[in-house]
């Protein structure tokens, strides 16, 4: 129901009315049809409520389509029982003319009159009909073409703030990409290294597609800006909360993980984000890597914990967005993040671009998706304290 509301809104309330006035007029062709048929004998009532009712009911048919979709015939049968109804209740109350044995000029002329006055209101109703659907089309199809284009630029402009990530920064390792449900994803993966420090993030906008895709783009212009100021990193989850907080709207919120490097030790935070998940090279069991935070943006004011993480050789953590664990399968139970771990523990040793793989494949192979799925990974290959 919230998608056909939807709908109805981003349509143009004059292409709605022409429509449906389309509609209207070739259908209602028919009580046209109906009177030639009994040689123009139907009284003048009934003959003009036959038109209105012919138009009429085929617009209900169709509004009734649009509303309920796959589930129409629940509105289409009554509305066609008391179509039936009415016709047939008035086909009895104003029954046809009696027919004349012997037709004298006057009622040849009047005939004549009467069937051309039929054929002439049927050409004038399809034209206007036609004419309606073909604005409808016509301007419609503008619509679509230069919405299409704004999603085309809106499409490039995620694959220039989200590009996939593949890159070695001193003796770390990094691979990670932001597969969007739509056109424009909400969710955000990026590494920023700055004198041999380095953080990488991973971030999820609540909802998807074009709104979650600004906010979205705020979150990595924030965080840039950040990141390259003199303040320590530490404060990125407190800046980024009062700048998010009074721009966005009541109830969107960002929930945001990263790892920071700072030449000596391992640290990390979450705010509201799903673990981040630990594979150990000597032993291939996954830890949950986590901290109490609220998402970004829930709260004016609040404060952020942070951690730290030891790190061995061959390590690897990973970052990902509940778009993977939310896929459902037929009986909607959901992949999870046990199913996660089990899949990156039989394939941590790999390269990271085949673990990345592997995951995404199982995730998409157990069930449907209809959020963004991202995924940041980050592999050591030395000792962190």
């Amino acid at each position: 129901m919230a998608q056909t509301k939807a709908f109805w809104r981003s349509v143009p309330h004059r292409s709605a009315i022409l429509f449906l006035l389309g509609v209207f007029f070739i259908f209602s062709t028919i009580g046209f049809v109906g009177d030639i048929s009994v040689m123009g004998r139907e009284p003048m009532l009934r003959f003009v409520l036959n038109v209105l009712i012919a138009g009429i009911f085929p617009i209900f048919y169709a509004v009734s389509g649009v509303i309920l979709r796959n589930q129409f015939w629940k509105a289409c049968i009554p509305i066609f029982i008391v179509h039936f109804l009415l016709i047939t209740l008035l086909s009895n109350l104003l029954p046809d003319l009696p027919r004349t044995a012997q037709m004298g000029p006057p009622e040849i002329a009047w005939l004549n009159s009467r069937l051309s006055y039929d054929g002439l209101a049927i050409i004038i109703a399809v034209g206007v009909g036609y004419a309606c659907f073909i604005y409808v089309s016509i301007s419609e199809a503008r619509r679509y073409f230069r919405v299409y284009a704004e999603m085309e630029l809106a499409r490039e402009i995620h694959s220039v703030l989200v590009p996939a990530i593949d890159q070695t920064i001193g003796e770390f390792e990094f691979y990670g990409k932001s597969l969007p449900s739509g056109e424009v994803g909400g969710d955000l993966i990026d590494v920023f290294e700055a004198d041999g420090h380095w953080m990488a993030y991973i971030a999820d906008v609540s909802g998807h597609g074009v709104a979650p895709g600004v906010v979205m783009g705020m979150v990595k212009s924030a965080a840039r800006m950040q990141l390259t100021s003199t303040e320590k990193s530490t404060e990125l989850l407190n800046r980024l909360n009062a700048v998010l907080y009074p721009i966005k709207k009541p109830d969107m919120f960002v929930t945001f993980a990263y790892l920071s490097w700072n030449g000596e030790r391992l640290e990390f935070s979450l705010a509201g984000h799903p673990a981040i998940l630990h594979y150990r090279a000597a032993t291939k069991e996954i830890s949950e890597v986590s901290c109490s935070n609220l998402p970004l943006g829930i709260l004016d004011q609040q404060e952020f914990v942070r951690g730290f993480v030891q790190c061995e050789p061959g390590d690897a953590l990973l970052m990902l967005t509940d778009g993977l664990l939310e896929v459902a399968n037929a009986k909607e139970e959901e992949f999870g993040i046990a199913r996660v771990k089990e899949v990156f523990s039989a394939v941590g040793g790999k390269p990271m671009p085949a673990i990345f793989q592997a995951i995404l494949d199982a995730a998409n192979h157990y069930g449907h998706t209809t959020d963004d799925q991202s995924m940041l990974l980050v592999r050591c290959h030395s000792r962190t304290a």
